[in-house]
């Protein structure tokens, strides 16, 4: 850092006002990572503005005091029951920001830069990360700053902007937008080296697979320091909405009554609300100008900083095919009145031993469609993705071989098989998606006729080949599908008797199609239908789903007619 004597005497008029030595380096733009720790060179830069000032040892020993204050003990009466970490809870009622009361908080990034690399803050920061039981090879850092910081560092700013005056070098330099450095950069220049030799992995920005992030919160002191500028921006405002106005009067706009209701209204409901510490509103203190922003203070810090420390590991997705063998078992569990009706669901059977080896906080099951629960999946089964969400183990263990023992597991069970697992990403939403509403399925239905079956009719149904029906939305799921007419295929149909009144009946048709509608028409809601094509009363009493083909050719429709010789002795 190139020091002056002007630039000292602002760094020592800035030290006064209780900004933090930090804090300050980032308002020089100082981009040297190691001035930001407490190193030799940090100590040397105080010495020597300290020599510029004529006081060499001032700054020195004012951080010497500050430094030796807050590793002094904590005793039980200076710890205020609302400075509790949200996350961290007891651990945490000891800790370094808590010892504010003891110092001058900065009145930019509320002390949060000055005790960051406190040795009992970082040990006890390393433990809640330790204890979490994450298993990783590297980590990403991220950080969230008090909005209120940036417009403390605003209205700073602008009081330099006053003091120094316009002809001074430095006045150039802060009157650059977004001159001064980040505190969230700071934060990584010091934490990063320091978590990084404590939990012994390198921290890489390129390795978003394990984040640490630490979110520093400050919601007492931010809403005070926003809510002095509601009148204002308030008043500006409504003087643009004015103008806006007075524009619309000239061009005769027919909608300009309901808009100045709805202005109006809105004026009302916000003069009853806080003037709170959003980005929409930062954004508008920004804008404000020199005079503007010298009507205000900076608000003391007078509240502790909250720190919520999160943890996640990158989501793991593992996709296969699911064989459905028995029926009454749903695909999710099912819930009516908070109370499951059965005991296992495909969901429950395909994941448990994915989550017993990668130990995720919650899981999400994803799949090309659905069957209803009383329906099997037969044949080479429906596409499905688990998402292992925030996956604590497993980035030493994603391999294949895991995924054949956890597929050997769930084929050891009777109701549901699985073909083979693999790893997979985000593009299997895409697949699942194009399958629900792409593939052409087959299915195998037995069939109860009222009366005795016309043989010819049968005949003249296996001739159909894609039939076009309309079908509306079937009763059975009105309470949570959209009223409306689809149009659906049925490819091909194979009928085969069991005997005068007893059908096996193969249906070919596009994804989404009713099958159990197109059998017994759903009160002539589906048409035409089963019953019209055999001029019979029709009812299902069984239903499976044979296969799911990418698209309707050739192949597939010999296949499918040979379907009864491949699976009707399993049916």
């Amino acid at each position: 850092m190139q020091l002056n004597e002007p630039k000292a005497i602002l760094f020592n008029k800035l030290y006064e006002k209780d900004v933090c030595i930090r804090c300050i380096l980032r308002l020089f733009k100082i981009t040297e990572n190691n001035l930001y720790r407490e190193t030799q060179g940090f100590i040397q830069l105080l010495v020597d503005i300290g020599k510029l000032i004529g006081n060499e040892n001032k700054l020195v020993e004012e951080y010497d005091f500050l430094y030796y204050k807050r590793k002094s003990e904590i005793i039980d009466y200076d710890i205020l029951p609302q400075t509790c970490h949200s996350t961290l809870k007891d651990q945490f009622i000891k800790n370094p920001f808590h010892t504010f009361d003891k110092i001058n908080k900065c009145l930019i990034c509320h002390g949060i830069l000055q005790c960051l690399d406190d040795q009992k803050f970082l040990a006890i920061l390393v433990n809640e990360i330790y204890q979490r039981q994450y298993q990783y090879e590297a980590f990403k850092f991220q950080v969230k700053t008090p909005i209120g910081c940036q417009i403390r560092q605003i209205m700073i700013l602008n009081q330099c902007i006053t003091e120094i005056g316009l002809n001074d070098p430095f006045y150039e330099q802060i009157i650059t937008p977004n001159f001064a450095i980040d505190i969230k950069n700071c934060v990584k220049w010091i934490m990063c080296s320091l978590l990084s030799e404590q939990l012994k992995v390198p921290c890489d920005i390129n390795d978003d697979r394990f984040q640490i992030c630490l979110n520093f919160e400050n919601i007492g002191d931010d809403v005070k320091q926003f809510e002095q500028f509601k009148q204002i921006i308030q008043d500006i405002d409504d003087k643009m909405w004015e103008e806006k106005i007075a524009k619309k009067l000239k061009m005769n706009d027919p909608q300009l009554k309901e808009e100045i209701n709805n202005k109006l209204l809105q004026k009302k409901n916000l003069q009853s609300q806080p003037f709170l510490p959003t980005q929409n509103n930062l954004e508008k203190i920004s804008k404000l100008n020199q005079t503007q922003l010298s009507q205000f203070k900076i608000i003391n810090v007078n509240y502790p900083v909250k720190l919520e420390v999160t943890t996640s590991y990158q989501n793991i997705f593992i996709k296969g095919n699911y064989i459905k063998l028995g029926r009454y078992i749903s695909q999710t569990p099912w819930f009516i009145n908070g109370n499951r009706i059965y005991a296992d669901s495909i969901e429950d059977l395909v994941s448990a031993e994915a989550c017993k080896i990668f130990k995720p906080s919650s899981l999400k099951f994803h799949s090309g469609g659905r069957e209803d629960i009383d329906v099997r999946m037969l044949g080479n089964g429906r596409p499905f993705a688990i998402e292992l969400v925030d996956p604590h183990c497993g980035l030493q263990i994603q391999t294949q071989e895991i995924l054949n023992q956890i597929e050997s597991n769930i084929n050891s069970q009777k109701v549901v098989k699985v073909t083979p697992l693999q790893y997979t990403d985000t593009n299997i939403f895409e697949e699942l998606k194009n399958s629900e509403i792409n593939k052409v399925k087959a299915y195998c239905c037995i069939v109860e006729c009222k009366n005795i079956v016309n043989g010819d009719l049968i005949q003249q149904a296996n001739q159909i080949k894609d039939l076009i029906i309309k079908q509306k939305t079937p009763i059975r799921v009105l309470h949570r599908r959209t009223q409306m007419v689809r149009d659906k295929i049925i490819h091909s149909l194979l009928i085969k008797q069991i005997n005068e009144k007893w059908l096996l009946v193969y249906v070919l048709s596009s994804a989404g199609t009713y099958i159990k509608e197109f059998i017994h028409s759903d009160l002539d809601r589906t048409v035409p239908n089963l019953c019209t094509l055999l001029q019979n009363e029709c009812d299902i009493y069984q239903l499976d789903v044979m296969k799911l083909y990418e698209k309707i050719d050739e192949d597939v429709i010999i296949n499918f007619k040979n379907l009864d010789t491949e699976y009707g002795s399993k049916i």
